[in-house]
């Protein structure tokens, strides 16, 4: 019975010894800004507009809609992320890739996380400010509306601190002579939540949705349309 413990207990040992422990959440394995993403598919790339954001911009032409065809309007949303993470893959991800203009978009897992809007906001400002010096044109969309219509998800992201966001996006990009892209209205009810026929789970557009939102951009963006 001695023997046998001890054989155990050995072999426990060497099994935890041979366990590799978690990478740390700020290792390079780990990727936090998660860069490794569109590593590949940015070498050699050069951008007319680069569209830098969360799941908003990911699943456009991914999931529900229809992405543009201009040359050269690269998407670089990544799901699920933060505007600190999409600032710390910003160069990567857009600068690098020398657009003439660049679109902001994202916000809502800020707040889902229980960021404030200021703290959002500076983190708007900063990738704004950083793609200005590289003479690059910035523009900046709203955060869109949320809703519980299919499941509980709007959580912290109320009415009144998304529309306290986006006014505070409005008058960052007063100051900064910034355009500011109108994505709430279209997809918004008379109440500010997202109009449950344009959603697939109460965050994300549906097809129509987008539908909605592409006038917005291709508006905006009008001078920077090159043919199909």
């Amino acid at each position: 019975m001695h023997r046998l413990s001890l054989l155990c207990l050995l072999l426990g040992t060497a099994c935890i010894a041979q366990t590799s422990p978690p990478a740390p959440s700020n290792s390079a394995e780990a990727d936090f800004a998660q860069a490794a993403r569109y590593r590949q598919a940015n070498e050699q790339l050069s951008a007319e507009v680069v569209f830098l954001g969360d799941s908003i911009l990911d699943y456009w032409g991914s999931r529900e809609g229809t992405w543009f065809t201009y040359p050269g309007w690269i998407n670089r949303g990544i799901g699920g992320q933060t505007t600190q993470q999409m600032l710390l893959r910003e160069r990567h991800d857009a600068l690098n890739l020398h657009p003439k203009a660049i679109v902001l978009e994202g916000g809502g897992n800020d707040m889902r996380l229980g960021f404030s809007p200021e703290e959002i906001r500076d983190n708007f400002l900063t990738m704004g400010e950083l793609a200005a010096s590289h003479g690059i044109r910035v523009y900046v969309a709203e955060m869109t509306p949320v809703c519980d219509c299919v499941r509980p998800l709007t959580g912290l992201r109320t009415v009144a601190r998304i529309r306290a966001l986006n006014d505070l996006l409005a008058a960052m990009c007063k100051e900064k002579h910034w355009e500011l892209l109108r994505f709430n209205a279209p997809l918004a009810d008379a109440n500010g939540l997202m109009r449950a026929e344009l959603t697939v789970d109460g965050v994300h557009p549906k097809t129509a949705g987008y539908a909605l939102l592409a006038p917005v951009v291709e508006q905006a963006l009008a001078g920077y349309r090159k043919g199909r």
